[in-house]
């Protein structure tokens, strides 16, 4: 038997939703290539570009309307906020541990879904991320922040030399 979460929390600027968030939506990191090819290859190779293919988002699915998240939603650039997702994974062994992600962003969308008396009213916010962590058992795996220009895996700055050679 694989690892299977057992239990999630969401935390928005702290405030619990136990109970209220349904199904979170985790970002793909997906790298950059480009196709390369030269004399003496039979075809072409991808070379990664060290950098995000694309831009990081991710879902939060509820099947209540919290209130307070109605607040988060802004149109104004630089107006950010910070939430956390825990989650509680348990093996064929019976060992849990801890997973956790760390992000900070911006209400992409807001989509109520559709309403129908007697039945839950969902609720789904897609959020623009800033900044991503991702750790298991209190070990960062990935810390990626595009506008700093920051990749790290496993504590290893990928863009360190980058960032040195263009002097920042």
């Amino acid at each position: 038997m694989r690892d299977i979460l057992q239990y999630m929390g969401l935390f928005v600027d702290g405030r619990g939703y136990f109970g209220e968030v349904k199904k979170v939506e985790l970002p793909k990191l997906t790298m950059a290539t480009r196709d390369f090819s030269a004399s003496g290859m039979a075809g072409p190779i991808k070379v990664r570009m060290s950098r995000l293919a694309n831009a990081l988002e991710m879902k939060l699915n509820f099947d209540t309307m919290p209130r307070e998240l109605f607040d988060v939603l802004s149109v104004s650039e630089g107006e950010e906020f910070p939430f956390r997702v825990k989650g509680s994974v348990q093996g064929a062994d019976g060992v849990t541990v801890a997973h956790e992600i760390v992000a900070r962003g911006f209400i992409e969308e807001l989509d109520e879904g559709s309403w129908e008396d007697g039945a839950e009213a969902p609720f789904a916010q897609t959020v623009s991320l800033r900044h991503y962590e991702r750790w298991i058992d209190g070990v960062e795996k990935w810390a990626v922040n595009p506008v700093g220009m920051i990749i790290r895996r496993n504590g290893v700055d990928l863009l360190a030399d980058h960032r040195a050679n263009i002097g920042r």
